[in-house]
Order: structure tokens, then sequence, then C-alpha cells
């Protein structure tokens, strides 16, 4: 990564939803703030739930995405590193964006040294004590047995019975989360964590709520948010973290809040 430069992180576009507001919008605003961060950026991590359902026939991908799907291509092309990690409304992404695109996806939470820092990367669901029923539907969408039955699917038919599935997942529940501080699943597993393996910083999403949260030995949690009512996303330069709002490509970003990363000496 390039001196100066910016790691970039962010989740929950949901492209697909129909809510109130229309998904090609969203779309376009995500590809303008893509647009305005591409000088500056050194990686981009995109922490699951990109797409709003997404699932991938050995000769069949679902359509549209085109602007966002280019700009990614963009930044590949540009020598600008590309992850995403599948999170539970895409997570039958198989090799297609690899592919044709060049971004490097991630099924899995991996531990990652970012200038000098160790990050802990993930989607964010199914982490802590609670949701055993939740925990159990992830695991069977993990599965491949399952994936290969719904491969079976005519096409039309899959993408209509997937889409409708995670039209009500997503509106099934609360679009914004009362945060509960120590109480929160993925507080514990932060702080769990952390007491085993020096890290310096948990960045997820999945919750649907921006916040940097302190934990007790010093590392800090970041919750991305999301781009259906937030427009949020995270920066790292090596010296400070940063969670800021996407206002326009005319307006400077706006920041909500700001933290340090501890020094732990060599790893």
């Amino acid at each position: 990564m390039s001196d100066g430069k910016l790691v970039y992180f962010a989740s929950d576009f949901h492209l697909g939803l129909q809510g109130t507001t229309p998904s090609i919008a969203r779309e376009r605003r995500i590809v303008a703030w893509l647009r305005s961060i591409g000088p500056s950026a050194g990686a981009l991590y995109l922490l699951g739930d990109v797409f709003d359902f997404w699932y991938e026939y050995r000769g069949v991908v679902p359509k549209g995405f085109v602007r966002f799907l280019g700009m990614l291509a963009e930044f590949t092309d540009a020598g600008i590193p590309v992850h995403i990690f599948t999170g539970n409304h895409d997570v039958w992404m198989f090799d297609y964006l690899e592919t044709e695109i060049g971004v490097h996806v991630h099924r899995r939470a991996e531990t990652v040294q970012l200038l000098g820092h160790t990050f802990y990367l993930c989607h964010g669901d199914g982490l802590g004590p609670s949701g055993m029923g939740y925990k159990l539907l992830r695991a069977a969408f993990h599965s491949y047995p399952l994936q290969r039955i719904f491969a079976t699917l005519h096409p039309s038919f899959a993408m209509w019975l997937g889409h409708t599935w995670s039209h009500k997942s997503r509106y099934g529940k609360q679009l914004t989360h009362a945060f509960r501080g120590a109480g929160e699943p993925v507080v514990q597993f932060a702080t769990a964590q952390e007491q085993k393996t020096p890290i310096d910083c948990f960045v997820m999403g999945h919750l649907h709520m921006a916040l940097i949260h302190a934990l007790p030995l010093g590392g800090q949690l970041v919750v991305l948010g999301d781009w259906i009512t937030n427009d949020t996303y995270a920066t790292w330069d090596g010296g400070s973290l940063r969670l800021m709002r996407y206002k326009g490509p005319d307006d400077a970003p706006e920041e909500l809040a700001a933290a340090t990363l501890p020094s732990r000496g060599n790893r």
C-alpha cells in the first residue's frame, strides 16, 4: 500500500432491496462515494450484505448492479485491492466476482495486518452467546447440500424466492438497532477474543448502526452502519480510525467518531 493511502471499510449496501429509496438510487450514491475515494484508497473492504440477495449458477448470475460492479473493476484495474466478505444476505457468492472483476471474496472472518495494526474483519452475524436459532439457520445456509438443492430451481423462480425472503428478513425486523453496550453480543465476542489475541480493532457490519466502541483491554470495535439509512463508512490511515458519513459529491463527509488504536509493540 502506498504511503498516504487510506484503508476504507463499508458494509450493508443491500443492493437490490427496494425500500423508501429505490435500489438504483442507492447504487448511484454508492458509486459516487466510491468514485470520490478512489484517489485516496489503498484498499477497500466491504464487510457483507453488499447485495440483498445473491446466487450464482454455473453460467448465470443476478442481473443488475452494473454501475457498482464496473466501479469495483475500476478499483482492481487501478491496482487497488478490493475485499468482499460474504454476509447473511449474500452468503451464496462463489467465484464470479473473483474471476470477472478481480476482487478477493472471504467466506469467513479474517485477522489481517493493516498499516502496522491487527484487525479482525467479519460481517458480524451469529457472533456472541445469543441467538441459537439464528446460528442453526446460518449453518444451514452455509451448507453445500442446500446450495445444490437451490441450484436445481429455475433462475427466474429462484431469484424471486430469494429476493422475497431477503425483503421479509430485512423489513421483518427494525432497521435501526439500540446499542446495548457491554450487553451487546458482538461486544461480548470482541471482548473475549481480545483476551485471547492482541487484536487492535474489530470491524464488522450487520447491525445497521454506526459506532466506535472502546473495549476493556484497549482495542476498538467498529460497527459500520449501512447504506439504507446511514451512508456510513470507516477509514484507517495507520494512526487514526474514523467513522464517517457520506454527504454527497459536492459536500465534505461528516466525521461521526474517531479513535486511536493501541500500540502493543512487536507481535
